[in-house]
């Protein structure tokens, strides 16, 4: 068996777990379905699937998680599409900047929606990041872990029936089930494919210094529980033809702002973030080997966009971008001292794309349909914004 793929850019590293054969691998023979399945009946399927919320309908018929980014804007509009009426459910990971608040209470206000925001409590929240980063090489894994547990909290306890999520990414990315199977929203799928196996409780004890009472949030509910109330949790990408580009640049006349950076082409995926394209990119490089582009080019390949010559000459172009992650230090409130000692012994051979300078991309030949994404792209002002409130122009 090989180890590559000899169709896209995955090879068996992959964290999800990817099975390659000699002719592709199970995220492209899984992405290949897409274009015998017959979506007419699926959605009709997806209406069928959501008709008992509106049966037990109390007030809301579902929670959409959502962080701001371009996707979201994509589910919300289907879900009002379906005639649900929808609680919109936001983490904050107080790593926004100034689009990403933008983009966040745009969502909320030109959809016009109900919205709960929850702020978890900062001091716990710092203190789990600087155990996740120094046990895991991982900054994302506090907010990943709200993300995927608050929003089931809040419908458990609003007896609220449905969770709608988008795209679930061990199907889009490896193949781990197919779309025909509908695979729902688990705890074992949170914990393998979210959270990257890890569970909170390894930060805490002998990491961070937190009081489990104080966790809740964190930690998935009770499953008999959850079960016993009916929740249930769908991925939309079950019952569309997913398309991430194509639906992500639709988004743009919901006032959506896409953002420049310079790890990626993609102007999209969660841009207002101060640390996704920066800091997170430069760690996931150094525990998988590869950055945040091998996922959009393996998607653009997959979806006849970019052929895999290309993409390798794209690939090597981002893997060189640098990244300034002082401002991240300074959010963390690490001294001069442990900034230093971070960069001089944990980061190993990826230290070299280290830079103290503001982080612009680089001219690059794209293939022409992916041009316009570079074009689009606005520049933050200001990163680590903590707090925002309202819409910016």
């Amino acid at each position: 068996m090989e180890n590559s793929c000899n169709q896209c850019l995955y090879d068996q590293s992959h964290p999800f777990g990817l099975v390659v054969y000699p002719q592709g691998c199970s995220g492209c023979d899984t992405h290949n379905e897409k274009y015998d399945i017959n979506w007419q009946a699926k959605k009709a399927e997806l209406i069928e699937d959501i008709s008992f919320s509106k049966v037990r309908k109390r007030g809301y018929d579902c929670v959409v998680p959502v962080v701001g980014d371009a996707e979201d804007y994509y589910v919300l509009n289907k879900v009002l599409e379906l005639q649900l009426s929808p609680l919109v459910v936001a983490v904050n990971d107080y790593f926004k900047n100034d689009i990403g608040w933008h983009n966040l209470h745009n969502l909320i206000t030109h959809f016009d929606v109900d919205s709960l925001v929850y702020n978890p409590d900062i001091r716990i929240y710092k203190e789990l990041i600087r155990t996740s980063l120094r046990k895991h090489d991982h900054i994302m894994l506090p907010f990943l872990s709200l993300h995927s547990s608050f929003p089931v909290h809040i419908a458990y306890e609003r007896n609220i029936p449905l969770i709608i999520w988008g795209q679930n990414q061990a199907i889009e990315q490896v193949g781990k089930f197919s779309h025909l199977d509908k695979a729902e929203m688990s705890k074992w799928s949170r914990k393998e494919h979210d959270l990257f196996g890890i569970n909170i409780d390894s930060l805490i004890g002998n990491g961070a210094q937190v009081d489990t009472r104080a966790l809740n949030y964190y930690q998935y509910p009770d499953v008999k529980r959850l079960a016993k109330r009916g929740v249930r949790g769908l991925y939309l990408s079950n019952y569309c033809h997913w398309d991430p580009l194509k639906q992500n640049k639709s988004t743009l006349e919901f006032g959506f702002k896409p953002q420049g950076n310079a790890s990626s082409f993609d102007t999209y995926e969660r841009a207002g973030s101060s640390v996704y394209y920066q800091f997170h990119d430069l760690l996931k490089y150094k525990r998988v080997g590869y950055r945040k582009i091998r996922d959009h080019l393996v998607r653009e390949i997959r979806h006849g966009r970019v052929t895999r010559k290309q993409a390798f000459a794209i690939e090597a172009h981002y893997h060189q971008s640098k990244i300034n992650i002082r401002g991240f230090f300074d959010w963390l409130d690490v001294s001069e001292s442990g900034y230093q000692w971070f960069k001089s012994h944990r980061l190993g051979d990826v230290k070299n794309l280290i830079t103290e300078s503001d982080t612009t991309a680089q001219p690059l030949d794209l293939p022409e349909y992916l041009v316009p994404m570079i074009e689009v792209g606005h520049d933050a002002v200001d990163d680590f914004v903590c707090f925002g409130k309202g819409v910016s122009t």
